[in-house]
């Protein structure tokens, strides 16, 4: 995707301004509606809990094949495959409006050229068209790439998701993790460190004496986690990073549709206001479903510690 809109501000700016215009209200269409998605985000939680609930009633009846794989283990598939569809459902609809701009500017150039009174070359017509087939390319893959994720949804809830039925798919939303430190998570998770020596003042050793009773995490179990924990912290960090980002873009973007609208701006300018916001949003979707599967990994960390600890 962001090569696409590499390619189309590279492309553009050799163009007149008619052929730049051509794309702008279709383009500031598109910002208007991933404005006003970005702020009124659905909640996942009941649909993605129903998929979960589903896939584990299924599991269990697996218990006397080799099909079978613990609980934590399948709640983990479900809910990466599920971030994934939802993820490329929204970039999916963003790469089709992209697909739509380059078609128009397409059709408006080529009449142009035809018509030999604008100054519309057949290089600037050519490179409309690969920026079109890149896209359509793109697309393809998405499409391609969603489908293989519903496969491997149904299959573990053992339903078909047919191509268009997306009522399980919602807008990403970054999970709330609350957790500020390691020390904290454990205890929250009723996890406690293996207890080490400590040779006192005196010279004597004896061992951290654990007040309550928690499942011991072996040194190895607490590197994982660890780990685990810090991949979550570092994309929650990119998540804000991003959500700033966006917020700085759409500033931009309201400025130059402002100046625009009030004939003080300028075509160019507010094309790429508009790719650079749409680049930004993309890039934010996926330090959501970043930061989504990190959780749900350290999630399935836990449990399993859990579990074998039983």
């Amino acid at each position: 995707m962001r090569n696409i809109f590499s390619r189309a501000i590279s492309v553009v700016s050799k163009h007149s301004r008619f052929v730049i215009a051509v794309s702008l209200v279709a383009l500031l269409q598109t910002s208007v509606c991933l404005l006003l998605a970005a702020d009124t985000k659905s909640g996942t939680t009941i649909a993605l809990q129903e998929l979960i609930e589903l896939s584990l009633d299924y599991n269990s009846k697996n218990r006397a094949n080799k099909k079978y794989l613990p609980p934590e283990h399948i709640t983990f598939l479900v809910k990466k495959y599920f971030y994934q569809i939802e993820t490329q459902v929204e970039q999916l609809d963003t790469a089709k409006d992209v697909r739509d701009h380059f078609q128009k500017a397409v059709e408006k150039s080529k009449e142009i050229f035809d018509s030999g009174e604008g100054d519309v070359s057949q290089a600037d017509l050519t490179k409309l068209k690969l920026g079109l087939s890149n896209t359509l390319n793109n697309i393809i893959d998405l499409e391609h790439d969603i489908q293989i994720g519903k496969l491997n949804l149904g299959k573990l809830i053992n339903q078909e998701l047919r191509d268009g039925n997306d009522n399980t798919v919602t807008d990403p939303i970054p999970i709330d993790f609350p957790y500020t430190s390691f020390d904290g998570y454990l205890k929250a998770k009723n996890l406690t460190p293996q207890a080490k020596n400590i040779i006192s003042e005196a010279g004597i050793v004896s061992n951290e004496i654990n007040v309550e009773q928690s499942t011991k995490l072996t040194e190895e179990n607490s590197l994982l986690l660890y780990k685990a924990f810090l991949g979550v912290t570092s994309s929650k960090d990119k998540v804000m990073l991003g959500k700033k980002n966006r917020k700085i873009t759409r500033a931009l973007l309201v400025s130059e549709v402002a100046n625009y609208d009030f004939g003080i701006g300028d075509s160019q300018e507010l094309f790429e206001a508009l790719i650079m916001y749409t680049r930004v949003y993309n890039s934010y979707l996926d330090s959501i479903y970043t930061l989504n599967v990190s959780a749900a990994e350290l999630e399935k960390l836990t449990d399993s510690i859990h579990t074998r600890n039983e």
